[in-house]
């Protein structure tokens, strides 16, 4: 019998990697991406596994939305952030909405994002104010502030932990 993918082993496999993964070089964009996906995905896995096999889990939370809505509740609204981020792809090029208001450079690198009706106004990478060689990720909100990408990630991350070590 095939053992399910849990979100307990979404969690080990996929977030904690990419985490990981973008950790050893926090500076590549590429890597914030694929992190700001599988903690994104982490709540649709998590939302639907337990709707349907320990609905008290989730019982609070009428629609996938409202689970969301909590978590970036939770994350200072960093989840909601990482969500925009995860899909920013997607984005791309469905359409003269959402494709005026962003570039990349090529499949593999995000340069930057804006979206008029969501809350990410754009994801680069920059020079830190310590060194002139050092890179971070940034983005930026539709309200212009300016936020480490490692920072909203470590927030959903240790978020994360919690709630699937207390479920």
């Amino acid at each position: 019998m095939p053992m399910s993918m849990t979100p307990e082993k979404y969690f080990e496999a996929f977030t904690l990697g990419n985490f990981c993964d973008f950790k050893e070089d926090s500076s590549n964009v590429m890597r914030a991406f694929n992190a700001a996906v599988s903690a994104s995905h982490l709540a649709d896995c998590y939302f639907n596994f337990y709707k349907k096999n320990q609905p008290d889990l989730v019982k609070n939370y009428a629609e996938i939305g409202n689970f969301v809505d909590y978590i970036s509740h939770k994350t200072n609204n960093y989840f909601q952030d990482i969500r925009s981020i995860a899909n920013a792809y997607k984005h791309l090029y469905i359409g003269i909405k959402y494709e005026k208001y962003s570039t990349i450079s090529s499949a593999g690198t995000i340069e930057s994002v804006y979206f008029e009706g969501e809350e990410i106004k754009q994801i680069s990478e920059e020079l830190t104010d310590k060194n002139v060689s050092d890179f971070i990720v940034v983005y930026t909100r539709k309200s212009g502030e300016k936020i480490q990408f490692l920072q909203a990630i470590e927030t959903v991350i240790d978020f994360w932990k919690i709630l699937i070590d207390n479920k």
